[in-house]
């Protein structure tokens, strides 16, 4: 199919490249270098469906730290390797491993029912990303308990 194909853009559209306020969040407390924290464990809530925190090894030799998920509605990792987003200039974050992406047109793609209060967050870690919506995240010191 010719790229300049109205179908092909149809296809080739990847969901949350529309105009999009980034902003970094809590760059003091999870960073990056071009490469994010190390991540430690997923934790999931009772069923195991959901995120609920994630452990990560602080770069600055901070020890361990927590990313809490609040009300995690939609979430994928990405393997580093793989990952095609050039949407987010990590150099331009100020250092910061975790941006809130908003109300992106990858979050309005689903149904909207439970996601009025959810924003699209992502974080960068080592090896891996994840995207997320969710109602907000908190960064917090030691491992989830």
């Amino acid at each position: 199919m010719c790229p300049n194909h109205p179908a092909y853009r149809a296809i080739s559209h990847v969901p949350w490249r529309d105009p999009v306020i980034i902003r970094p969040l809590h760059m003091d407390l999870c960073r990056q270098d071009g490469r994010g924290p190390e991540l430690l464990r997923v934790h999931y809530d009772g069923r195991g469906v959901r995120p609920v925190a994630i452990d990560y090894a602080d770069k600055d030799g901070g020890g361990v730290r927590n990313v809490l998920l609040r009300k995690a509605q939609v979430f994928k990792f990405t393997p580093e390797e793989v990952d095609g987003d050039t949407l987010i200039r990590w150099s331009e974050t100020k250092g910061a491993a975790i941006v809130c992406l908003g109300r992106s047109l990858w979050l309005r793609s689903f149904n909207p029912l439970h996601l009025d209060r959810c924003q699209h967050f992502r974080v960068m870690f080592y090896d891996e990303f994840l995207d997320v919506v969710c109602e907000g995240l908190d960064v917090q010191p030691g491992p989830y308990l």
